[in-house]
């Protein structure tokens, strides 16, 4: 089984992307750090918005420490943000309406 971190703080928009991820065989795990992490994580979905979560130094540090393919989403994407974010290792940056409306064909597109 795969398995997905999400670093978010929202726990209703966290319950709904569990029940979307499992429903397609992942397993998920709430994150706060890079110490929280499954072994073999294949996935990281960051909220972007989140300022614990959604700033260079947590990306960065992130992406040179795990083998995750890092999702973040946003609100509203502002290119300067999203450019800054994309350096420091975000692989993809996307709207949250799409994240939430497209989260199992993302994901499965992913891990292929």
């Amino acid at each position: 089984m795969n398995s997905i971190a999400l670093f978010l703080k929202d726990f209703q928009k966290g319950t709904e992307l569990t029940d979307r991820l499992t429903a397609v065989d992942m397993n998920v795990t709430f994150a706060e750090s890079i110490y929280d992490l499954p072994d073999q994580c294949r996935i990281g979905i960051v909220d972007l918005d989140e300022v614990k979560f959604g700033n260079v130094k947590f990306i960065s540090e992130l992406s040179s420490q795990t083998n995750m393919i890092l999702l973040g989403y946003m609100e509203k994407i502002q290119k300067e943000s999203r450019d800054k974010l994309i350096a420091a290792g975000c692989d993809l940056v996307i709207l949250k309406s799409s994240l939430f409306k497209n989260i199992q064909s993302l994901v499965k597109e992913l891990l292929k």
